[in-house]
């Protein structure tokens, strides 16, 4: 009988512990923090490391120096600004009939000598290019010979001067002539060199 009561007693205690156990654990609160509950991942195991992919440098452009001038030769762009030269006048523009050149003759002929053929050839060149302009070519002589003779032989050297003219293309309605002999000479001296500047024919308006 004691026996028995000493077992009961036992296991008694024994839930009475357990119980006691049990209900402190259930008691107890769990406390954590933030930085308990904070995951930091670790790499992999084994996770294979991604190589880093380094992109080329990009070509630098240089600028290519600007070549310095070659001695000898002009750049368009180095050219400074110079205004358009006025047009010149040509030889005939620039002339005036004034400045028609008479044309000798030898003794006692009314033949177009060598030494006239460039002056009238000039006479000619103002003439066209000024073809409203009229002249008058007059025939003279020396004083040798009679007024008559010298007459008709003035105005065979004015007609030999126009024909000449009308040759290297003045028309007849630019040209008159007229004979004044031995009339209005150019120089009155009696010598060879004076008869010469008066056997002429003179070219005016």
């Amino acid at each position: 009988m004691s026996a028995r009561c000493h077992l009961s007693s036992f296991r008694f205690c024994f839930c009475l512990l357990v119980v006691a156990i049990l209900s402190g654990c259930a008691s107890r609160k769990i406390v954590t923090t933030v930085e308990d509950q904070s995951f930091v991942p670790g790499p992999a195991a084994h996770a294979p490391v991604a190589e880093a992919k380094v992109s080329p440098p990009a070509p630098v452009q240089i600028e290519k120096p600007i070549p310095p001038p070659v001695v000898g030769e002009t750049r368009v762009a180095e050219q400074p600004f110079a205004p358009a030269p006025e047009s010149q006048p040509t030889v005939s523009q620039s002339r005036s009939i004034s400045d028609l050149s008479d044309i000798y003759f030898d003794f006692d002929r009314f033949v177009i000598r060598d030494d006239a053929r460039s002056g009238l050839e000039a006479n000619a060149g103002l003439l066209k290019s000024q073809s409203n302009v009229k002249i008058l070519i007059e025939g003279h002589c020396d004083e040798r010979g009679t007024s008559a003779y010298n007459l008709v032989l003035g105005e065979r050297r004015a007609q030999a001067a126009a024909q000449y003219l009308r040759d290297l293309g003045v028309p007849s309605s630019q040209m008159q002539i007229t004979s004044y002999g031995k009339e209005r000479p150019f120089c009155a001296e009696h010598s060879e060199a004076c008869w010469q500047s008066n056997r002429r024919a003179h070219f005016t308006r």
